[in-house]
């Protein structure tokens, strides 16, 4: 018994359905690549919102402090630092003070909140005891423990001096080393890599780490009119 094949019926060969295959593999990398790439956004939006969040607490507390800066706080986290930016500023935005957070509502790795950078990884295992945060506040702000911390008119160019900046840890006085560069960009050791930074004066800008790590003059004395510091005094 033979089988009868329509006079125009054609087989799919095999070097067809290897192409097609190759198509789709292709299709499905550049489709991933984009939902990447949208996810990285996405994280950069929420942690710059994020520290505008900061940056509104922080303009709200130099009108009630007298143009004072808030201190840098120590670690452990206390109640007792109620000048401590971590206590300080949450109030000014509807947001619990970090040492009034009762365990259980602390802040964790990879759960969204005004204390997490979203890029954060979430963790299996957690001490839910731990106060945990991804940002932290220039720690030349207020040099020296125990003293006050600077005035914002002692500041000559405030928009261009780091209050707040994305960190890896969780300390409160943080500086150049201390600054968590993205992994969804140029990898973190490249100076092209960057870091949202939140400044003195309110604005928050992505600023690479050739600008804010490795240039001699973030690490100045004085002030610029122009560029980034630390404002060491």
């Amino acid at each position: 018994m033979s089988i009868y094949h329509a006079p125009n019926e054609r087989r799919i060969t095999m070097r067809e359905i290897l192409i097609a295959l190759t198509i789709a593999v292709v299709l499905a990398a550049v489709l991933a690549g984009i939902f990447l790439k949208q996810q990285g956004e996405a994280r950069r939006v929420a942690s710059s919102h994020n520290l505008q969040q900061w940056g509104i607490s922080l303009n709200l507390y130099l009108i009630d402090n007298e143009n004072q800066l808030p201190e840098v706080g120590q670690d452990p986290v206390t109640s007792e630092q109620k000048k401590a930016w971590f206590n300080a500023l949450p109030p000014y935005i509807s947001q619990t003070p970090l040492a009034d957070l009762p365990i259980g509502k602390r802040p964790r790795p990879g759960v969204p909140s005004l204390w997490i950078d979203p890029s954060t990884k979430t963790v299996k295992s957690w001490d839910p005891e731990v106060f945990f945060f991804n940002y932290g506040m220039n720690k030349f702000l207020q040099p020296v423990a125990g003293t006050r911390s600077f005035r914002i008119y002692e500041i000559n160019f405030p928009a261009n001096v780091v209050f707040m900046t994305e960190v890896a840890g969780y300390s409160p006085g943080i500086g150049p080393e201390d600054v968590a560069f993205r992994h969804d960009g140029p990898k973190p050791a490249s100076p092209m890599a960057e870091a949202h930074v939140l400044f003195c004066d309110g604005h928050v800008q992505f600023v690479t780490r050739q600008k804010l790590v490795s240039d001699p003059e973030a690490l100045s004395a004085a002030t610029a009119e122009t560029g980034v510091s630390w404002f060491q005094k």
